[in-house]
């Protein structure tokens, strides 16, 4: 790390400790690549070290005028945009002795409310056009304190500010909760999910993570994502990574002309996708001619199509990302170009596979024998009174090679009928959503004779105009398991698919949302 670290161990100083000591004595050097603006077009700067430390004391300050002197760990919430001022919220959350709670804009009112009822989170600061979602809560929140956070040209001001004492060791903070996340809700209401300082410092391990060292990453992600938290904020300290992050103007959804864009304006070399991208990607050959000089692509939130990631797999290396909120960053080894779909875990995760399904495994973390050894496991910190973690992940063996695993879906993809059948809804889900008529489906059936099928079209006309579709799919299932035409509840407008907040369909929100219509199919 060079001189980065200087005389101090990165994983056991506090961040605040280390800013301070880097923007001392190399404060030009580059923390992240920030957008001029909101507009692509202005370009990129750096933004360094010695601005960094102007802005986090400038944050805490303001977090005292606004709050009072934190006596005891008091939680706020943050929700913005995706600029440098959560950075600046979660340092000054280290130095004013206060824990940040990050919930995700995409969630609706009932997940919100539920996990600042969880935390006992009493402050809810937000950016000027964020602020009507706190307001939305209303009266629920009428208790709590609302406050607009300054732009964020305010805590770039040139101008000096009074250094934020902060005189504590790693022993004084490394247990204490310093920041809150959740879960995608993708099975119900998110949960919190509290990280200390110690937990942070060990989200990162295995040969993957390697590749972020003193390395300039675009990071596409969203601070409020456990792996956007990590790049954006922790991995600049941990690893010297520097992140580049977009414009607060790119559209979401995001499309394949703008990403291009990106690459050509900052000369990204190393970026972090969502597989949706890299397929609008892979469609344009100037855009791929555009990335032919990466050293790498990192992929993850979904499965990556195979036919998609050969292509990229051509020029360039691919490498599979897996995390969940509650295990952090699972440790991964590199693999052969030729593999690039397998994962391949280290052994320090205690990651095993039970069978679940036919040739299907279930992943579980076992929890190891040796202290110093599970101590590096952040599932154990999260749920510290059970040995074995059963992730609900599916895997599929490498046909050759022991170590290797492909991903297969999820436990709760699979439904049984009563007949014992047992199948893979996500997969015919998926076979599904690749007709642009399709915006959400789930395929469901448990105890039922036969499944059924929720059907969410983004155009007029009723079941007929899909039975094609459906039953050219029909023809890879057994008899079974088709779908029968009595079964399919269309979907087009009013009681849409609820999402989580990667947009995914909630498939349990969906299953009780339709609970009755589905009972009146049978």
């Amino acid at each position: 790390m060079g001189d980065l670290s200087g005389p101090y161990d990165l994983q056991r100083t506090p961040f605040p400790v280390l800013i301070d000591h880097v923007a001392k004595d190399s404060p030009d050097r580059t923390f992240a690549i920030v957008p001029r603006t909101r507009d692509l077009e202005d370009g990129y700067q750096d933004f360094t070290y010695g601005e960094l430390s102007k802005a986090v004391d400038r944050m805490s300050w303001w977090l005292d005028c606004q709050l009072g002197k934190a006596t005891t760990l008091e939680t706020v919430a943050y929700l913005g945009v995706g600029d440098l001022r959560y950075t600046f919220l979660y340092y000054a959350a280290l130095k004013t002795r206060r824990m940040l709670l990050l919930p995700s804009n995409q969630n609706s009112r009932d997940a919100h409310l539920s996990i600042l009822d969880a935390v006992e989170c009493e402050v809810l600061i937000a950016s000027a056009d964020q602020i009507p979602v706190w307001e939305s809560l209303r009266p629920e929140i009428d208790s709590k304190k609302v406050i607009t956070i300054p732009e964020l040209e305010y805590f770039l001001l040139e101008a000096a500010v009074e250094s934020y004492p902060f005189n504590l060791t790693w022993a004084d903070i490394k247990d204490d909760p310093i920041i809150v996340m959740h879960t995608s809700g993708s099975t119900g209401l998110p949960k919190p999910i509290k990280y200390t300082s110690h937990m942070l410092s060990i989200f990162d391990t295995g040969d993957v993570e390697s590749f972020w060292v003193d390395t300039k990453i675009l990071v596409p992600l969203p601070p409020s994502w456990i792996l956007g938290l990590y790049l954006h904020i922790l991995a600049p300290m941990q690893r010297g990574t520097i992140p580049i992050s977009l414009p607060l103007g790119a559209p979401l959804p995001m499309t394949a002309e703008y990403m291009d864009k990106v690459h050509t304006t900052v000369k990204v070399e190393t970026g972090v996708y969502i597989p949706y991208v890299l397929e609008q990607l892979s469609r344009n050959p100037e855009y791929l001619s555009n990335m032919h000089g990466f050293t790498r692509i990192f992929f993850g939130g979904a499965p990556l199509r195979k036919e998609i990631g050969d292509i990229f797999a051509q020029f360039t290396h691919v490498q599979p990302l897996l995390g969940a909120t509650e295990i952090g960053s699972y440790g991964l080894r590199v693999g052969d170009q030729t593999d690039w779909m397998y994962y391949n875990f280290d052994p320090s995760t205690g990651s095993r596979f039970i069978p679940f399904h036919e040739d299907l495994f279930e992943g579980v973390i076992v929890k190891h024998k040796d202290p110093q050894a599970a101590d590096a496991q952040m599932i154990f910190h999260v749920f510290p009174d059970i040995d074995v973690y059963h992730t609900s992940d599916v895997w599929k063996k490498h046909p050759t090679k022991e170590e290797l695993w492909m991903f297969s879906g999820r436990t709760d993809d699979f439904v049984k009928l009563r007949s014992m059948t047992k199948f893979n809804a996500k997969h015919v889900e998926g076979l599904l959503l690749k007709d642009p008529r399709v915006t959400g489906a789930i395929m469901g059936g448990d105890g039922k004779d036969w499944p059924f099928l929720l059907l969410e079209a983004n155009c007029e006309g009723d079941i007929e105009i899909f039975w094609p579709l459906i039953e050219n799919i029909n023809q890879d299932l057994s008899e079974m398991i088709e779908v029968k035409k009595d079964k399919v509840i269309l979907i087009k407008q009013g009681k849409l698919l609820e999402r989580g907040v990667k947009g995914e369909v909630n498939r349990k929100a969906g299953l009780e949302a339709y609970d009755i219509e589905i009972e009146a199919l049978y």
